[in-house]
């Protein structure tokens, strides 16, 4: 009993988990994307994302309620038997694999843009390898707690960007309807990408403290923290510059640290930066443990250690191989549209067929 307990991590730990899983290298180009798409509505395509998120939260909290105490891949074998069943873990292992690869090499071209601009591509890639497979390996409750620690970073951050306020022009913003209601709609399809990570919730739901219901609540409050963590991102990046800026600039957020000059301090950006590749670390390393995580459980074995060296060397391989910007965009596109099949579509198939079984157990003997 005790040591399944120390495998527990607690409420505020899976917060924090959600919190860091969630935040990418999407919201660095996110304001710019929604200027084009919504202009001023940039902030209300965050929130109608928000609430898809959540949507999406509850499909995936009724399947798990379904199996206490299972996981997804458990979960898979329990619906699918040995042979089916271990297809969708591959599968599940596969999209894994690919998200955790599409965030290193957009971290890692993010950071050759504005900073190591003549370092190699395979030389950084190889250091957010090593940083990540060291943390990948570890148990759960290692990583809980390097995320606590992580999300203290989440302060200067908020400092940083909040001082764009000084300079700011809610006129900028107005009239916040200017493109309709349908280009609002359309571009919280642009946020919604940016916001995944939650999905996590499939591995480490079994592994945290507390009732279902609190389970929920939780990462909900997770997903409330980053959609108003977007919100006043792309608002404030919305007023500090005009729409016609906005159109020559890819990473607004990284660009608004650039402009901004302290007594002390000539280029924010340059602080800025390492800072948030702390968070992009930590959703690099939360795909990479549930890729690992899922073949200890196809090759039944009790840990995920040994698993983790062969998952990171599948990942740099693939954010290694795109070497155009079209084959960068190709495997962005190729993340987008399995997160529509694993978050959305995988699950929901998944709990009709609980639920037709569970109508069925019920039935007379």
């Amino acid at each position: 009993m005790v040591a399944q307990k120390e495998k527990m991590i607690t409420k505020g730990q899976l917060f924090l988990f959600i919190i860091q899983a969630q935040i990418g290298v999407g919201i660095l180009s996110l304001p710019s994307k929604l200027n084009e798409t919504a202009k001023g509505g940039g902030g209300l395509s965050v929130l109608v994302a928000g609430a898809i998120t959540q949507f999406a939260i509850l499909l995936l909290w009724l399947l798990l309620k379904n199996f206490p105490g299972l996981n997804l891949f458990n979960i898979c074998l329990k619906l699918g038997g040995p042979i089916i069943g271990s297809l969708l873990i591959i599968v599940y292992i596969g999209y894994f694999i690919l998200l955790g690869s599409n965030i290193m090499l957009s971290a890692v071209e993010v950071l050759r843009r504005w900073m190591l601009q003549t370092t190699p591509r395979w030389a950084v890639l190889g250091l957010f390898s090593i940083m990540t497979l060291y943390l990948a390996r570890e148990k759960l409750t290692v990583l809980a707690r390097f995320y606590t620690l992580a999300s203290l970073l989440f302060i200067p951050l908020f400092l940083f960007i909040c001082y764009g306020l000084t300079q700011a022009h809610l006129e900028n913003m107005l009239p916040l309807l200017e493109k309709g209601v349908w280009n609002i709609v359309k571009g919280a399809k642009d946020t919604t990408i940016s916001m995944y990570g939650f999905e996590l919730m499939l591995i480490i739901y079994p592994l945290s403290e507390g009732t279902d219901k609190q389970k929920l609540l939780t990462v909900s409050l997770a997903n409330l923290f980053v959609t108003l963590f977007y919100v006043f991102v792309v608002s404030t990046c919305l007023m500090f510059f005009n729409s016609e800026q906005m159109k020559m600039i890819p990473e607004p957020v990284i660009y608004l640290m650039k402009s901004l000059s302290f007594f002390i301090v000539d280029r924010a950006d340059i602080l800025f930066l390492p800072i948030w590749a702390i968070t992009l670390v930590c959703s690099i390393v939360s795909y990479c443990y549930a890729a690992s995580f899922g073949l200890s459980v196809l090759f039944r074995r009790k840990s995920h250690r040994n698993f983790a060296p062969f998952v990171k060397i599948t990942t740099f391989m693939i954010a290694l191989a795109p070497v155009t910007s079209v084959g960068i965009h190709l495997l962005d596109t190729a993340s987008a549209y399995a997160a529509y099949l694993f978050i959305g579509g995988l699950p929901l198939v998944m709990l009709i067929i609980s639920q037709f079984i569970k109508r069925k157990g019920s039935g007379p003997a």
